[in-house]
């Protein structure tokens, strides 16, 4: 059933990071310095995990359980990630605009995937009442 509402959450963190991937490849680190993603090993297969992973967890909609872990990997890293940038906007002594553009995409994507989790966590309270009715 890819037409549930927590694929559409889904897909928008996908498109949310995959824009970021590609027209905003610069983080900052935690001290205020910045870097580009294929210059660090651990942003580059995180952010790629962050892109990749939710486009596969849509297609996990007959397991919700692994679907659910999933999301919540996703959700530390994402969490992750966004305090990252925000201590090291904050410790910055410049503001950069598209700093703070990746700080609001990060804030987007825990957003959406909080509220997938939602979703998935109440498809499965449902299928659970519906189970102690047969």
């Amino acid at each position: 059933m890819i037409q549930r509402i927590q694929s559409i959450y889904l897909f928008f963190v996908f498109l949310i990071q995959l824009a970021a991937f590609f027209f905003l490849p610069d983080r900052l680190i935690y001290d205020g310095g910045t870097t580009f993603i294929h210059q660090s090993y651990i942003y580059l297969i995180s952010n790629l995990l962050l892109v990749v992973a939710p486009l596969w967890n849509i297609f996990l909609f007959k397991n919700r359980k692994m679907q659910f872990i999933v999301n919540r990997v996703l959700l530390l890293i994402a969490m992750g990630f966004l305090i990252n940038q925000c201590v090291g906007y904050f410790n910055a002594g410049v503001t950069i605009t598209n700093q703070l553009l990746t700080c609001v995409l990060y804030m987007l994507t825990v957003v959406f995937l909080s509220l997938a989790n939602k979703s998935i966590k109440r498809d499965e309270d449902l299928v659970r009442s519906a189970d102690r009715l047969r």
